[in-house]
């Protein structure tokens, strides 16, 4: 199965150093965004992923990308996550009802 990415140049990612935010934004290099399957959610590419996320989200890995041109966003390569968040957009169509399943799926969970 061939790799699908979305997201558009506008994407980045970032790291913390000594307590200030440093952003990577995309070099041109390629496309590799955004990737997301029921195994995993990753950021960039080229070789390494500058972020994955394993299918439960609880382990994770960053290394160098090229997408991005970042080091390790992360202390170490391999690392286990302490929270989550994601955020998406809904067509306007659909704002009603995805309202009424957020208010009704358990916190945490999200059934697809």
């Amino acid at each position: 199965m061939q790799r699908k990415y979305q997201g558009t140049k506008n994407c980045f990612v970032f790291t913390n150093v000594a307590g200030r935010p440093v952003v990577y934004r995309q070099t041109g290099a390629n496309n590799y965004f955004t990737f997301c399957s029921p195994e995993y959610l990753a950021m960039g590419g080229g070789g390494h992923f500058a972020l994955y996320l394993g299918e439960d989200l609880l382990n994770g890995s960053s290394s160098t990308s090229e997408t991005f041109n970042n080091p390790c966003l992360s202390l170490s390569q391999d690392f286990e996550v302490k929270h989550v968040e994601l955020w998406g957009f809904v067509n306007a169509s659909k704002y009603d009802e995805m309202l009424t399943v957020c208010r009704t799926e358990k916190p945490g969970i999200w059934n697809l």
